[in-house]
């Protein structure tokens, strides 16, 4: 009994589902009687040859191996399924080829079979794909720590400088015997800078409370400082624009007061302001339509607009039907948010087989989905996520939220439960939630530089750290916004 995946069949042509494999020959049923076929094709899964994650040959070829045969004995059995007659057809096969890739697949899962009962996950994963289990018990001491590690708050002018000469050319101003000033090339990037707009993230109460008592410089060196990313921040701009809210926890949104508050500071100091909005459950509907309204007065009297990145359809059917029934200039611009646009991502996928080339188009690269997109919500901006491989984006206007990706979100939030009820499994609802997010996170083993962040887990882009301030780069891939967020 080998699962589906493993081993498909082709009775001339038509798909068969093959429900028993042996050397000598498989066994498939059909509702229909088949009185004559003149040749299977069958289709091994072939992919746990190139197991170890180095194996670049072999994990970006066809993972399946075919075997044409017509050469066979066939038998056929009448059985009763549930008072329907169902028949059971057995064949034997003397092919050498078949009889090869059909001993090599029952090994294989037999020893796939006898791992997962025996071993651990990590220890199954080592076996079969290469991954380092015995790297699993390896832990930051605290999230900090761990993001010193992976903003290279320890990096040496070496490596500063070297990078600062691949990207500019200009080695005769940045390299000196003792100290050097980077002004010059601040000012050659500002000027690359002109057409690509830098945001950060504001997704949880204490940043809106830092950012209400600071000016605004002040509080991106902050941001980058408390991150362990003074040198990130470095090659960083100031931001021209922040986003306010929580897509992935709505507990986390500013409260009403809190967030009209920001709105005035953000005008007086010239930023432009995002809103982002999580999933909508049926308990915010009214809430969220009664927050819509004074977003859009408030719009109205200063004559200007506000983008909402809206992270569920209900949102966006809400702000569709307000559209329709007012003839005003529109307020609130709805962007696609990162929960809507969906890919796969997985920090452990370069373990995995399979060619990752296959994810970087997905549904907004076809050019029928943006016209819907546009022509019934107004969307024209989709929010992505540098999520650890090559993405082919759009044409349009396009934002990068870097450098962390988010794999899994649940309203029934683990942290939650497992500080109230000792158990991540034990999960609820939270209703007034005390804010466990504020001190803790789960941390995971280093090498999978990902962490839990109150509901959601996040990973770590690698790629997008080293990337953040080449602008130059981002552009040729179309984007034309720079989303950061530290966490």
């Amino acid at each position: 009994m080998i699962p589906f995946g493993l081993v498909a069949g082709f009775a001339d042509g038509q798909e068969i589902r093959i429900t028993e494999l042996a050397e000598h020959g498989f066994c498939f049923r059909t509702l229909d009687e088949i009185r004559e076929v003149k040749g299977f094709r069958i289709c091994f899964y072939d992919g746990f040859n190139g197991l170890k994650a180095g194996d670049q040959e072999k994990k970006s070829s066809d993972p399946y191996t075919e075997v044409e045969i017509h050469s066979f004995e066939m038998e056929v059995r009448v059985e009763d399924g549930l008072g329907i007659p169902v028949y059971e057809y057995s064949v034997f096969v003397e092919q050498e080829k078949y009889r090869e890739c059909a001993g090599k697949l029952i090994l294989w899962y037999d020893r796939f079979v006898r791992l997962k009962l025996e071993c651990e996950d990590g220890e199954l994963a080592m076996a079969l794909t290469g991954y380092p289990a015995k790297k699993d018990e390896q832990f930051a001491e605290n999230f900090i720590e761990q993001k010193k590690e992976w903003f290279g708050e320890g990096e040496d002018r070496a490596r500063l400088e070297t990078r600062i000469e691949n990207q500019s050319g200009m080695r005769e101003n940045c390299i000196a015997a003792g100290d050097f000033e980077l002004e010059e090339y601040k000012e050659y990037k500002e000027q690359e800078r002109k057409n690509i707009e830098v945001a950060v993230e504001l997704d949880r109460p204490e940043l809106y409370e830092r950012y209400l008592s600071m000016k605004f410089r002040d509080f991106m060196d902050w941001y980058w400082n408390v991150n362990g990313a003074k040198e990130l921040g470095k090659r960083m701009p100031v931001p021209e624009r922040i986003y306010v809210g929580n897509a992935f926890c709505h507990l986390l949104f500013p409260e009403k007061r809190q967030l009209f508050e920001i709105f005035k500071k953000a005008e007086s100091e010239g930023l432009a302001v995002t809103v982002t909005f999580s999933y909508l459950r049926e308990f915010m509907l009214k809430p969220a339509e009664k927050l819509l309204d004074e977003l859009e007065e408030w719009c109205r009297n200063r004559e200007t607009f506000l983008e909402i990145a809206a992270n569920d359809w209900g949102l966006l059917e809400l702000l569709r039907e307000r559209k329709e029934w007012k003839e005003e200039k529109e307020a609130l611009v709805p962007c696609m948010g990162t929960l809507l646009n969906k890919r796969k991502k997985d920090p452990r996928m370069g373990y995995k087989q399979g060619e990752t080339g296959y994810f970087r188009e997905n549904s907004l690269n076809a050019e029928f989905y943006r016209t819907y997109l546009r022509d019934t919500f107004g969307i024209r901006r989709y929010e992505w996520e540098s999520c650890g491989y090559r993405q082919e984006f759009p044409e349009g206007k396009n934002s990068i939220h870097v450098p962390f990706y988010q794999t899994n979100t649940s309203q029934y939030c683990i942290l939650y439960a497992a500080c109230k009820n000792g158990e991540r499994g034990k999960q609820e609802l939270p209703e007034s939630c005390p804010g466990y997010c504020r001190e803790k996170v789960f941390l995971y083993p280093k090498h999978l530089k990902m962490v839990g962040r109150y509901n959601s887990l996040f990973a770590l882009d690698e790629s997008a750290v080293s990337g953040m301030a080449d602008t130059e780069g981002w552009k040729e891939k179309r984007i034309d916004r720079i989303v950061v967020n530290l966490l």
